[in-house]
C-alpha cells in the first residue's frame, strides 16, 4: 500500500495556505518531514528505511530527550492538515486520522491527536481517549476517531463545528502528542516515536485491526515497583483487579484505571497471577514476574 500512496503525497501543497483533503497521506518518502514541525530543539529525522513495509520505507522519527522542553514528545502540522475537515459535506467528512507508529524508546507513550483554531478566539479540543504505544512491539496502525463523540474540549466556550470546519479555515494547528489525558501540550517523557502514512480516512480500521487494537497487556513485566495493565483504546476504564500468588491464594486486590500504574512493592519477589475485570465482566489473566 506504501508505494502506491506515494504518488498521492507529491501531489499534496506543501505551503502553509494548502487545505486537508479526504485519503491525502503523509508517507514521508520524498525524504522531507511533510511540514511536521516541532517547538523543542530536537528535530524531526525523515529516516530512510526501516518503515512497516520494510526495506527502502521511509519514515518520521520525533524524538525526546534531555531537559525542560526537549522533554515534549509532539510534533505539529500547519499546512496540509489545515482546513475544512468536512469537506463541504457531512457525509464524506473526514472522520478518522490513521497513521503507522513504532515506540523505539523504552517509555510507555499515551498517544492522541490535538486541534486548534483561531477566529480571533483560540479554540482547542483533543481525542478523548489516548492510544497506548508500547516499547518493543514493533509497527502498528492506529486510527482516531474525531467525531464530536470522541472529542473533549480545551476551553468552556469551545464550539466543536467552528473547530473542523463549516467554512473556509477550520483546523489552523493538529499535533500529534503524548498526553494520559487531553491536553494540548505533551507530558515530559523521554521518547522515540516512529510515525508512518498518516492518512485523513471517512470510515475506521477494518474488524481484525480493532481487534488487535483493543488487547489489553502487562507493562512493565518483569517489574520490581509498579505494573501498567495498558490498553491502546481507552484510557480512562474502570478496572478492578486480584494479584494471585501460585497457591491460588489473593495476595492484593483493588481497583484502578486502565493505563494506571499500580504499585506491587510491596509483594515479595516471585510469579503471579494478574486477574483483571472491567466494567463489562470481560476477564484478562496474565503471568507476572515480580523481581
Amino acid at each position: 500500500m506504501k508505494k502506491t500512496l506515494r504518488f498521492l503525497l507529491l501531489c499534496l501543497p506543501t505551503i502553509a495556505l494548502s487545505q486537508v483533503e479526504l485519503d491525502q497521506v503523509d508517507d514521508f518518502e520524498d525524504y522531507t518531514m511533510s511540514n511536521w514541525t516541532k517547538n523543542n530543539s530536537i528535530a524531526n529525522e525523515n529516516i530512510y528505511n526501516g518503515g512497516p513495509s520494510g526495506e527502502g520505507d521511509n519514515f518520521l522519527r520525533v524524538t525526546s530527550n534531555g531537559s525542560g522542553s526537549d522533554l515534549e514528545l509532539m510534533t505539529k502540522n500547519n499546512a496540509q492538515w489545515q482546513g475544512n475537515y468536512y469537506q463541504g459535506n457531512l457525509s464524506s467528512r473526514v472522520k478518522y486520522i490513521s497513521m503507522d507508529v513504532r515506540n523505539s524508546g523504552d517509555n510507555v507513550i499515551f498517544l492522541r491527536l490535538s486541534f486548534q483554531t483561531d477566529y480571533g478566539l483560540i479554540y482547542r479540543c483533543s481525542t478523548t481517549n489516548a492510544i497506548a504505544v508500547l516499547p518493543n512491539e514493533g509497527w502498528k496502525r492506529i486510527s482516531f476517531s474525531i467525531l464530536e463523540e470522541n472529542i473533549t474540549a480545551l476551553s468552556d466556550t469551545f464550539n466543536y463545528s467552528v473547530t473542523f470546519g463549516s467554512s473556509s479555515q477550520g483546523v489552523e494547528e493538529m499535533r500529534i502528542l503524548h498526553n494520559d489525558v487531553p491536553a494540548w501540550e505533551s507530558d515530559p517523557i523521554e521518547a522515540v516515536l516512529d510515525i508512518d502514512s498518516i492518512m485523513a480516512e471517512s470510515q475506521t480500521l477494518s474488524t481484525e485491526e480493532i481487534a488487535v487494537k483493543s488487547e489489553l497487556k502487562l507493562f512493565p513485566n518483569p517489574t520490581s515497583n509498579a505494573i501498567t495493565v495498558t490498553s491502546n483504546e481507552n484510557v480512562t476504564e474502570n478496572i478492578s483487579y486480584d494479584i494471585i500468588d501460585l497457591l491460588g491464594r489473593t495476595v492484593k486486590e483493588g481497583r484502578s484505571k486502565l493505563n494506571q500504574e499500580i504499585n506491587i512493592q510491596d509483594l515479595n519477589s516471585g510469579n503471579y497471577i494478574v486477574e483483571i475485570k472491567n466494567a463489562n465482566g470481560d476477564i484478562f489473566r496474565e503471568k507476572l514476574i515480580k523481581n
